[in-house]
């Protein structure tokens, strides 16, 4: 009792050092805690991988062999010892043999890609940035008819992880632990589902990758598109978003700070106006497959695990997809989106890229409260959605200053440009969580 008393007496009379040893104390616990529920999540994950890598393999059989493209520079510089922590001891235990490429700046991963032989999968270990490059390469590189045939996977490892998210939610404790763990066991069960991909290309404008290697004044080469899987984004909370990293030294607060301090900002596109043609969706036809898939022969092509005949569309007759709708905007929010980053989309659905329209004034609170929801997961307020196939969106560029005016097209910035938007159904397939597949490959003992 006397030792209680002292103890008491003690803590009253330096209550500043007491109050510090507590906090120390409460962090020091937080942190094994944590560290605890980790090794556990890892220890179930590495458990299952272990009994993939045990199965044998016939003498005439090569083991797995996957390419992982991972950006060093992803999340703070964090994604290379995220991935030596949780996803490597994954894969190297199910006995894949595992080669991993680190990019050096931006565009590498196109590069990377466009240059890579022998390879039984593309693994993203980055951001959505990162993936979006893979994934314009893959394409420049297959086409558009073949690059279904080449599985990708995404390890979450960026700072912005929207699609990496959708395919494996991580819930609200050590989700993102748990997130990249179920991507790298993901890609040991050879889960799969095909996925959209949206088509970005300039209208009469010239692209800066479509300039020829060599000396300037090189002949310009046929514009090249950009691929993305998420979506493309303009407008009052893009541009807020994109100046988190200014406020820094506001910690974890600083996705807030960015919307309070920028919100009165004449800098911020408050008033995006354009010009929208589009078309509606279409499940497929004569207008929208170019041609019938023929037998494929390449290296890539030993990819497929699924011999299932595919459904010829080429000849189907539907008049609404070669008719368009016009269509004068002005929002502050502009998004199109892709359905790969809406849960539960409707498989038997026709495709179709979701047209976003925010209100067209934002006053300060507003503004405040709508860009508060978004960074917790929420939607933002939305005045109409229009459903289409293909859209072209061309701003009114007179009456805005082309200087600070950018789209984000998954999180990297372009500058605004008319441009035509098509959605390209189910070109690639992906690898996801066993509960998402739509045509699940199991490889289990």
């Amino acid at each position: 009792m006397a030792f209680v008393i002292k103890f008491a007496k003690g803590v009253r009379n330096h209550w500043k050092k007491s109050t510090f040893a507590a906090c120390l104390l409460a962090y020091g616990a937080k942190r094994l805690k944590n560290k605890y529920e980790i090794d556990g999540i890892m220890k179930v994950y590495c458990e299952e991988a272990l009994t993939y890598g045990k199965v044998a393999i016939t003498g005439n059989t090569l083991p797995r062999k996957i390419t992982v493209i991972l950006n060093p520079a992803a999340n703070k510089r964090s994604s290379l010892e995220d991935y030596e922590k949780y996803c490597s001891p994954i894969l190297n235990l199910a006995g894949i043999c595992v080669d991993v490429v680190h990019t050096e700046s931006e565009g590498h991963a196109k590069k990377l890609v466009q240059e890579l032989k022998n390879t039984d999968a593309l693994i993203v270990a980055g951001g959505d940035g990162t993936l979006s490059e893979v994934v314009t390469g893959l394409i420049r590189r297959t086409g558009e008819n073949n690059s279904k045939l080449i599985p990708i996977g995404v390890l979450p490892l960026g700072k912005s992880n929207t699609v990496g998210s959708a395919l494996f939610p991580g819930g609200e404790h050590l989700g993102n632990v748990k997130s990249m763990a179920e991507a790298s066991m993901a890609i040991v069960r050879e889960a799969t589902k095909p996925m959209d991909v949206m088509k970005i290309e300039i209208i009469n404008e010239p692209d800066a990758d479509t300039i020829q290697d060599g000396e300037k004044g090189d002949e310009v080469q046929e514009k090249k598109a950009v691929y993305a899987l998420a979506g493309i984004e303009w407008g009052a909370y893009r541009d807020a978003s994109a100046k988190k990293d200014k406020y820094w030294y506001y910690g974890p607060l600083k996705k807030y700070a960015t919307y309070i301090f920028n919100g009165y900002k004449d800098s911020l596109n408050w008033k995006c106006e354009a010009l929208v043609n589009y078309s509606e969706p279409c499940e497929g036809c004569s207008n929208c497959v170019t041609h019938i898939e023929e037998k494929n022969t390449k290296w890539y092509n030993r990819f497929v695990r699924s011999t299932a005949k595919k459904e010829d569309r080429s000849r189907i007759i539907n008049e609404n997809c070669q008719k368009y709708e016009q269509k004068q905007i002005s929002t502050a929010d502009f998004a199109c989106l892709t359905s790969n980053i809406f849960a539960g989309t409707a498989n038997n659905s026709p495709p179709k890229l979701h047209l976003n329209l925010g209100p067209q004034d934002v006053d300060y609170f507003n503004f405040l409260t709508e860009g508060f929801r978004s960074e917790t997961g929420q939607r933002r307020q939305i005045v109409e959605t229009i459903e289409a196939r293909q859209i072209e969106l061309r701003p009114n560029l007179e009456k805005m200053d082309t200087q600070n005016a950018w789209f984000s097209i998954d999180k990297d910035d372009f500058e605004v440009k008319p441009v035509k938007i098509t959605l390209l159904p189910k070109v690639i397939t992906m690898f996801c969580s066993s509960s998402q597949t739509e045509i699940t490959n199991l490889t289990s003992p």
